[in-house]
């Protein structure tokens, strides 16, 4: 018994574990990348698959099509046709474990463990990462193949089996709540393929399993969506889909002769993961009704009336579910914010390029001033709702960093937007030689902190791993330059003056977030490097 559960937990870790890999590798950027998919039913099917065989995680991919529906960008039909693609495309891993690989996971463990512990690039730690998974995997089906002979010569559970044979609701039933209990229909169908080591288990009693764990899987997309109307639509339309297909398929299974396994190409385990694809690519078809099936699910949920305060579509508490996904999601917009305060110091060194700020340049700062300011608050809420314990040691650090740099960016913001509008506008109204001294000075010391800015969004993005030394070198370096060029530069206006003290503190700022990020790599040579910059 301790060996079923020790599987079964393995099984299910290492699904866990997989989509983490998945998602590394990918660069955190497949709602982008699946979104690139959408502008067709027929592509974002296809879409959809691809994104299924990446990240085997149908919750995840039902968080991912709702995201899409939210943002506006993306019609109702092409998201669902979007997520059955998808619970096509994770079939694929029920393919692979429907083969006797077990005596390979030390391959899969070995590969993966060099890739994982002993590479720095992103991606092939992802590779790595899904490698060692897959090891876990092929661990946890020897482990419950072994519990599952072992139990079979048990009177007990033989006579259990073949009370289940005779009673095939209550056999669908067990695998439609052992989905639901573990989220995950690769999972479920995983333990039904090493009970086939058992010999417990006729070819009928696994495929009933099969219809048993996808109408499971259709029950948990729709838990996972239920808080949002969209959703709660896509939950019912999958539903709609696939349970009427399981029923007429059990009903078939009951009329036919006997089954006989060595009738149907490969062995039972293979044949049962041909049909859980078969099943899943049947419902599939279903994307020629989905103007149909809209209309259902519309009127069985419609729009409330007193939505209360909107939720913005960026992000989306669905996330939250998948801590991956939830950190994902949070450096894609903090990444917004790095765009947006790229334009509000820009459009201010425009001004001061051409002479002179427009009428409508103050009104246009306070415009995107405040969507940041918003956009601030809402990740601060919603980073601080991402359970620790649930992170990595590498997203506990990143999620720590982007709190520090929300809570900076008021300063930041207010800085370089309002602040250096007035001492801009301020260092015009000075005659035309004391300006041209200055202007080249300022674009400098812009130039200098657009580059710094670049090179901390690349860290975030975990391009490199020395750009954090890299950041605290150029601080070092801006800072004396500021410093340099404020002490020996004659002529300066007190407004540029200003400027400058403005650039240095924005300096000070966004370099601060380099130490939450990095803080036990640097050690020593980061408080040397904070000595120096005083």
């Amino acid at each position: 018994m301790i060996d079923l559960i020790a599987g079964i937990l393995l099984v299910i870790f290492g699904l866990n574990f997989l989509r983490r890999g998945f998602a590394r590798a990918m660069g955190g950027d497949l709602l982008d990348w699946l979104q690139g998919f959408t502008r067709t039913r027929v592509r974002a099917l296809a879409g959809g698959v691809a994104g299924g065989a990446l990240m085997p995680s149908s919750t995840a991919t039902a968080m991912l099509s709702v995201q899409m529906t939210r943002r506006g960008s993306v019609s109702w039909r092409n998201a669902l046709a979007v997520l059955l693609g998808a619970q096509l495309g994770s079939t694929v891993l029920v393919q692979l474990v429907s083969f006797d690989l077990q005596d390979y996971d030390s391959l899969f463990f070995a590969v993966g463990a060099f890739l994982f512990l002993f590479l720095e690039a992103r991606r092939l730690r992802g590779v790595g990462q899904s490698l060692l998974a897959f090891g876990f995997i092929l661990l946890g089906m020897g482990l419950l193949s072994d519990a599952a002979v072992t139990l079979g010569s048990d009177p007990a559970v033989e006579a259990l089996f073949e009370a289940l044979a005779q009673l095939p609701l209550l056999l669908m039933i067990a695998a439609m709540l052992l989905t639901l209990l573990v989220q995950s229909a690769t999972a479920s169908i995983a333990v039904a393929l090493a009970l086939v080591a058992g010999g417990q288990i006729s070819l009928e009693m696994l495929l009933l399993w099969v219809l048993g764990a996808n109408i499971g899987l259709c029950l948990t997309v729709l838990i996972a969506g239920w808080a949002d109307v969209h959703g709660r639509r896509l939950g019912l339309a999958v539903l709609m889909v696939k349970v009427p297909l399981a029923i007429a398929l059990a009903l078939i299974l009951f009329t036919l002769p006997a089954l006989q396994p060595q009738d149907w190409i490969g062995g039972m385990p293979q044949q049962a993961a041909w049909a859980h694809t078969l099943f899943n690519a049947l419902a599939c078809l279903a994307v020629l009704a989905v103007p149909t099936l809209e209309r259902l699910v519309s009127a069985l949920t419609p729009e409330p009336e007193s939505p209360g305060r909107p939720t913005i579509a960026r992000l989306d508490p669905l996330l939250l579910q998948n801590h991956t996904l939830a950190i994902n999601a949070a450096m894609r917009e903090t990444l917004r914010v790095f765009d947006s305060l790229h334009l509000t110091g820009e459009s201010v060194m425009q001004g001061l390029r051409q002479g002179h700020l427009s009428a409508e340049l103050a009104a246009e700062i306070d415009n995107r001033s405040r969507e940041i300011q918003q956009v601030c608050s809402e990740l601060t809420e919603f980073l601080d709702a991402i359970a620790d314990d649930s992170l990595s040691p590498e997203d506990q650090a990143l999620k720590d960093t982007l709190d520090d740099f929300m809570r900076e960016v008021p300063m930041i913001v207010r800085t370089l937007g309002h602040e250096m509008h007035d001492q801009v506008g301020r260092l015009l109204e000075y005659d035309r030689s004391a300006v041209e001294v200055a202007r080249p000075l300022i674009l400098e010391a812009a130039a200098r902190f657009t580059k710094q800015m670049n090179t901390v969004a690349r860290m975030l993005l975990r391009e490199r791993p020395d750009l954090g030394r890299k950041i605290l070198t150029r601080k070092q370096e801006i800072s004396r330059w500021l410093i340099h060029t404020k002490r020996y530069q004659p002529g300066l206006p007190y407004p540029a003056w200003e400027v400058l003290d403005g650039f240095q503190q924005l300096n000070r700022r966004l370099s601060g977030v380099v130490y939450v990020y990095c803080h036990e790599e640097m050690g020593a040579e980061e408080d040397s490097l904070m000595d120096k910059d005083g």
